[in-house]
């Protein structure tokens, strides 16, 4: 008589196996066989839906009324291009001016670089380039079109013509 704690894998198991569930003889785990029958239960639905009781309350003040069914928005047309004439703006706005202004700030502090730099000459009896560029924290280009514009003012003379060799002293 066999041993009733051992199984023989040759005997048919007594536990009925479904079609869905199936459990393979050398392992514990059911693997899901896909039937053929097509299930018509649809999937489940919340409980109860939502009520606006439920919801917190917006700020609704500045919020345009929602469109219903027999409202339909009405096309937004283009806006028309017209023609802007600057000068008849207004009478105490004119762009003139402003850049009037501004030339005239440029011009300011532009002078008072320029001085600067006579200031640096009153204390040296020769400068370079680069010491107006140190000064002034200027570019190169920058330095040398300041000297040449003190030069064309008759304020300084050019020592040298390129080069370090290039100074600059007042006249």
């Amino acid at each position: 008589m066999p041993d009733t704690n051992q199984i023989d894998p040759t005997t048919p198991s007594e536990t009925p196996v479904s079609e869905e569930n199936s459990v393979s003889p050398d392992t514990t785990e059911s693997i899901p066989v896909a039937s053929s029958e097509s299930s018509s239960v649809p999937p489940e639905a919340p409980e109860s839906p939502a009520t606006n009781a439920d919801m917190p309350q917006a700020n609704n003040d500045n919020l345009e009324p929602a469109i219903t069914e027999s409202q339909t928005p009405e096309p937004v047309n283009p806006p028309q291009t017209t023609s802007f004439n600057v000068a008849s703006a207004t009478s105490s706005f004119s762009f003139r001016n402003l850049l009037t202004k501004a030339r005239e700030s440029i011009q300011f502090r532009k002078r008072k670089k320029l001085d600067k730099i006579m200031e640096l000459l009153s204390k040296k009896e020769k400068i370079s380039n680069n010491d107006v560029t140190l000064l002034l924290r200027i570019s190169d280009a920058t330095a040398t079109r300041y000297l040449d514009i003190l030069e064309k003012e008759g304020k300084i003379k050019q020592d040298g013509k390129t080069g370090k060799s290039v100074f600059y002293s007042k006249i």
